[in-house]
């Protein structure tokens, strides 16, 4: 219902910022006759700017004076009546949204990328944009609207990011969130540039794992056979299927193809948006037909609860379960940080180059873009490499 007097909006207002804006008056004065006057908060300059509205005009154009004032009191409630909702008079219709809060900006852009990302990267974006928010908040920068939000502002922002201690993937995997962020905001004109592009990306660290040899599997084998079953299958479908572990907590029993000896892994679910075959093998296919005989196929593979067998079910395992399961394991048999459960499709890629197996094949059966990804993965540390070059290394020259 809209506000009919000045007192009314004055106590509105109290409830909400009582320094936003001051309720627009119709005055008459004798140089200049009738003019609605009013003042509001300019957020760039955080001063309280003044702004009239002549309306001789439209008063003197009826008959009886008082008809004209009672048009002008009505244009007085409609600019009350924007004011409460945020409007800036200052600027156009586009430029309007220049002075959107940030926080409100960050809001409609997950709304926005909710549906068109798949679940998995709005979830990650989400969290980015979290810290982006917390920081915000922390110093004090909740008025801040996106218009203002400049590149000394971006610079402060991944000053903070650094200094937190986190890796260099993460920091530019930050910084990718941000110009994704602000790149939405330009092209819906929420700020005129984007503050982090010119904001240089930090070398990656060389992938801090190594490969598991066959007598820790051997070992994590007879752990997991005794513990958690289906963290035994996990660890094989990242050995020998190359499945990884955020695609394994996506898999549910219809993606499962025992007789065709295959799993779908979804474009939804897969790294790179593409649908894929991820090959079983017939150890794998042991494993899994006990475990899904007789369950629904909208059931998931590994399922979630308070439990940490993760049998299926069909509400899915937390995606970070497996992690934690996979440190447990890890302190459990004293094994070193460095072999984390990403390592098993590490060491399963060197395994079947040892095993002859082309690099093409190799290529299309871990989901690479090409063959220059095949040296990334490959360059880890393997602990056996220094005696199988020992053992077979040809000999410099036969006659000594």
């Amino acid at each position: 219902m809209p506000i009919q007097n000045s007192a009314q909006l004055a106590t509105h207002r109290h409830k909400v910022n009582v320094i936003d804006f001051i309720p627009a008056t119709l005055k008459e004065t004798k140089s200049e006759g009738f003019l609605i006057e009013y003042h509001f908060r300019n957020p760039l300059t955080d001063t309280m700017e003044r702004r009239r509205s002549y309306v001789n005009k439209i008063v003197k154009a009826y008959k009886r004076k008082s008809d004209g004032i009672r048009h002008a009191q009505r244009i007085v409630c409609e600019i009350n009546d924007k004011l409460m909702n945020g409007w800036m008079p200052i600027f156009k219709t586009e430029d309007q949204r220049l002075y959107t809060p940030i926080l409100k900006v960050r809001e409609m852009y997950l709304a926005d990328k909710e549906k068109s990302l798949r679940h998995a990267t709005y979830i990650a974006y989400s969290s980015l944009t979290k810290m982006f928010a917390d920081w915000i908040r922390e110093t004090k920068r909740e008025k801040l609207v996106s218009g203002s939000f400049l590149r000394q502002q971006a610079v402060a922002y991944m000053d903070y990011v650094l200094n937190r201690g986190f890796s260099n993937r993460y920091y530019n995997n930050n910084l990718k969130a941000m110009r994704t962020f602000f790149a939405w905001c330009v092209e819906h004109c929420y700020c005129n540039e984007n503050p982090f592009e010119s904001i240089k990306v930090r070398p990656n660290e060389d992938k801090k794992r190594i490969l598991i040899d066959e007598s820790t599997r051997q070992r994590v084998y007879d752990y997991l056979k005794e513990n958690n079953r289906q963290m035994l299958v996990v660890c094989k479908l990242i050995y020998n299927s190359a499945i990884r572990p955020n695609e394994a907590h996506n898999i549910m029993i219809r993606d499962i193809n025992l007789e065709k000896r295959h799993i779908v892994i979804t474009k939804e679910s897969a790294k790179n948006h593409k649908e894929r075959y991820a090959t079983l093998t017939q150890d794998l296919i042991d494993d899994i037909s006990k475990v899904i005989s007789g369950k629904p196929a909208d059931w998931y593979l590994f399922g979630g609860g308070r439990s940490k067998l993760m049998l299926p079910s069909k509400k899915q395992v937390c995606g970070s379960k497996f992690r934690k399961i996979w440190s447990d394991v890890r302190v459990a048999l004293k094994l070193p940080e460095e072999m984390q459960l990403y390592s098993y499709r590490d060491t399963g890629m060197v395994d079947l180059f040892h095993a002859g197996v082309d690099e093409l094949s190799i290529q299309q059966h871990f989901d690479h873009s090409s063959l220059a990804m095949e040296a990334i993965y490959t360059k880890h540390f393997d602990p056996k490499l220094n005696e199988r070059i020992y053992q077979n290394a040809p000999e410099f020259c036969k006659n000594k």
